[in-house]
């Protein structure tokens, strides 16, 4: 049988190659039938031609029913229809014709002067040139008329000829017919080779089907553990996003709530992160018993918690915010330690918001307001929160513009002797006076100074305007500034003052620098070495508002302070207040034992001067002696 096989498989060959011959034959004689497509090129083209003069001639009176992209289209579809012209067997007809040659030559030098000078043609250059086209129309129909009669006389030719060959191409694939029926006959001896390979073909997709299977419960579980947290099982940050929008495209009351623990971190440092992840654990527990289908709650990370919900009226959502705040302040058992933790809510109810992110910042300011009142507040968003924001950034904006505008000025308070009244110095003190908002009192710009960063570049100017000033003044004269914490956590503090005192020729034993004692309070080993620093250019260092933080005599000891300052709030009670007199008895004596100066601020009676004398105090500063005023009006 084999033998067989290999004789047909042979023949088959055989009959394969001569009908190969055959289809190559059969296909030279259809080759002299594209002429046929040739002339019908030809006639395309000719159509396009006529269709492109009259859209330049539409266009040329100004119709509104043709554009200059309309033309433009019509001119690149005829320049595309034109390539044909210079291919095949019609290239060669057209390039021994030499009227046909011309006049192609001629269509095609129009149609790139129209191609570059389309946009720039006036109405008369688009009717001259549309002249000379319309003489190309007759030569162009001669063309398409000679080509067509040419490609009858190749079809009727040819078909003769594909007929004789069809005949024998018929022929032979009955034999191929034929032969494939014994082939086929033959080849069903060889079925259970078939049958053995089908069966393991459906032993090997069972178990691809086994793997697939695998596969979907691994992408399953990749997708829970993208979309959820690992601690809590609780959804995460990513879904919640997700989810939000979805809620949002569908145009219902969307409820968003958002929150964090109070003294959560407290947990995780003293009793360890073990700790802070089970009592995670046990507040997503206790919630579980707030969601259903229509809540949900996130934790989007670290102790932050979210709940989207749908169709709530703010008072329904505004109540859940109470409960799930008075749920998580009940006391937790954790390792056998009772804990308890609180949180601030800030929540939003929306069905006209569209966009996800707005949302989340809106009650994201809720919360803000929240945390800002206390533990344990919700609120709802209202728009004076955005309001407040973004005047926030206004002013934030606008504190930048005075620095660069020279909004901002110095002014300078006296100091005196308590004794004999001599001035001592002044004290710098900033005023911003704003075109809009009138005078700005520095309470109010310095901690946004120094939340934006802006504190530094400010500071310096402000010591370099006091360095300048203080060289007009008596020799003896000395200047105070007041400097920034933040300031003290720059290194290169001592370097910029050392370059102001030198580029003014300011002696460093006229220049005193003031921190508040409530910042000097929270100051790292980084600032005291800074303020060493300074001390060691020859300035004196002096603790402002002394007696309204929180300082201790350790404190005091870390740095060997030059001058203290006593608030004016105990000098302004000092004639009423028996407290406040034994106070500043205390003040004063602490100075004079660490050898420390002693001012007092806000005098401005002559009965509190005389007190502070008794007391001991060394200069004293107020409106007794002088109000802050600018450099052109000091009495010096």
């Amino acid at each position: 049988m084999n033998r067989i096989l290999t004789v047909i498989i042979l023949f088959l060959f055989a009959l394969t190659g001569y009908i190969t011959y055959l289809v190559q034959e059969r296909q030279n004689e259809l080759q002299k039938l594209t002429r046929y497509t040739d002339s019908w090129s030809v006639s395309q083209i000719v159509s396009e031609y006529f269709r492109l003069e009259a859209s330049l001639a539409l266009y040329a009176v100004g119709s509104n029913d043709v554009s200059i992209d309309d033309v433009r289209m019509r001119l690149d579809i005829m320049t595309s229809q034109s390539t044909l012209l210079k291919e095949g067997d019609l290239g060669k007809y057209i390039r021994k014709n030499p009227d046909a040659l011309a006049t192609i030559t001629d269509v095609q030098k129009y149609l790139v002067t129209l191609d570059k000078q389309l946009g720039t043609l006036s109405s008369g250059q688009i009717v001259q040139m549309l002249s000379g086209m319309r003489d190309l129309e007759a030569p162009l129909r001669e063309i398409a008329s000679e080509a067509l009669s040419k490609d009858i006389d190749i079809v009727n030719s040819t078909h003769d000829k594909i007929r004789y060959l069809y005949y024998i191409y018929s022929f032979i694939s009955l034999m191929l017919i034929i032969l494939s029926f014994t082939l086929g006959f033959l080849t069903l001896t060889r079925n259970n080779n078939l049958r053995k390979a089908h069966r393991k073909m459906e032993l090997l997709a069972q178990d691809l089907h086994i793997s697939k299977e695998d596969l979907q419960n691994k992408n399953e579980k990749l997708e829970y553990v993208a979309y959820h947290d690992s601690l809590t099982g609780l959804p995460n940050r990513l879904l919640f996003w997700q989810k939000m929008q979805e809620l949002i495209d569908t145009k219902s009351a969307v409820v968003v709530m958002l929150f964090d623990l109070d003294r959560f971190k407290a947990v995780n440092d003293t009793m360890g992160h073990d700790a802070g992840d089970k009592l995670l654990i046990d507040i997503a527990e206790r919630l579980s018993l707030f969601i259903n289908e229509s809540v949900v709650l996130y934790r989007l990370g670290g102790d932050e918690f979210a709940i989207l919900s749908s169709d709530m009226t703010e008072k329904q959502a505004y109540s859940l915010a109470c409960a799930i705040r008075d749920n998580i302040s009940m006391p937790y058992q954790v390792y056998g330690t009772s804990v308890s933790v609180e949180t601030c809510i800030g929540l939003i109810v929306s069905s006209t918001e569209t966009r996800a992110d707005y949302l989340y910042k809106c009650v994201d300011l809720a919360l803000y307001d929240a945390k800002s009142i206390g533990p344990g507040n919700v609120r709802n968003f209202q728009q004076y929160m955005l309001e407040d924001l973004l005047d926030n950034r206004s002013f934030e904006n606008d504190l930048a513009n005075a620095v660069k505008n020279n909004e901002l000025v110095v002014y300078y308070q006296p100091i005196a002797d308590a004794v004999s009244g001599e001035i001592y110095g002044y004290e710098a003190l900033l005023r911003w006076f704003h075109p809009a908002r009138g005078a700005i009192s520095p309470e109010v710009f310095i901690p946004v100074a120094e939340k934006t960063g802006l504190i530094h570049s400010i500071g310096a100017w402000v010591l370099a305007q006091a360095c300048q000033q203080a060289t007009q003044w008596a020799p003896s004269t000395r200047v105070a500034v007041n400097i920034s914490p933040l300031q003290l956590l720059d290194e290169s503090l001592p370097d910029i003052v050392r370059s102001e005192l030198k580029k003014n020729g300011l002696d460093a034993a006229r220049l005193e620098l003031e921190i508040t004692e409530s910042n000097f309070v929270n100051q790292s080993a980084r600032s005291l070495a800074t303020l060493r620093a300074l001390s060691n250019l020859g300035l004196s260092i002096s603790i402002d508002d002394f007696g309204t933080g929180y300082s201790s005599l350790s404190r005091l000891s870390s740095f060997a302070f030059d001058t203290i300052k006593i608030d004016r709030s105990f000098v302004s009670n000092i004639t009423q207040q028996h407290g406040d007199l034994n106070i500043l008895k205390a003040i004063v004596s602490l100075g004079k034992s660490l050898n420390m100066r002693i001012i007092a601020e806000g005098v401005e009676t002559e009965v509190q001067l005389n007190y502070l004398k008794t007391l001991g105090c060394d200069l004293i500063q107020g409106y007794l002696i002088g109000k802050p005023a600018p450099p052109g009006q000091l009495k010096l």
